[in-house]
């Protein structure tokens, strides 16, 4: 008898809701059983913003989607694409994209430095790169990915 009675209670007040004509009223409905409701929880970013499990949105959508992971081999100049096998290097001060290497490129393959960048053009950074990795193989050795980077945008 009373959940009849609540349920017919509930539907008059959204008929109500629904007939009235002007601006429709705000009506909230609560029901609450055995106790008072638990108490909100606001989850905040650490660095203000939206947390960490929100959807991305603009600059952090851009960021979560888009991570390229390179291999740059400081003795020859060239970037290889992890993902795809592919190289960048330079011909006559023009960066080339090939699946393969031309025969006058000697890559050392050995001696690289990883770096995940934001962009599928690396070479946009090798000035900084050929500065920052200059002594990577004489000062710390040989060995695949010594002297790991995380160069970012």
């Amino acid at each position: 008898m009373k959940k009849t009675l609540l349920l017919t209670g509930l539907g008059a007040l959204m008929l109500a809701g629904c007939a009235t004509d002007g601006p429709s009223p705000h009506v909230g409905v609560g029901v609450s059983i055995g106790g008072s409701a638990p108490p909100a929880v606001i989850a905040e970013s650490p660095r203000g913003g939206s947390p960490p499990w929100a959807p991305a949105h603009g600059r952090r959508a851009h960021e979560a989607q888009y991570r390229y992971y390179y291999h740059y081999y400081p003795a020859s100049g060239v970037y290889m694409n992890v993902s795809t096998g592919g190289y960048f290097y330079l011909s006559d001060s023009t960066w080339q994209v090939a699946m393969t290497l031309p025969s006058t490129v000697v890559l050392d393959t050995s001696n690289y430095v990883s770096l995940e960048l934001e962009t599928d053009r690396p070479y946009l950074y090798y000035d900084e790169h050929k500065i920052k990795y200059k002594e990577h193989g004489r000062s710390r050795g040989h060995g695949h990915g010594n002297g790991h980077g995380n160069d970012q945008d």
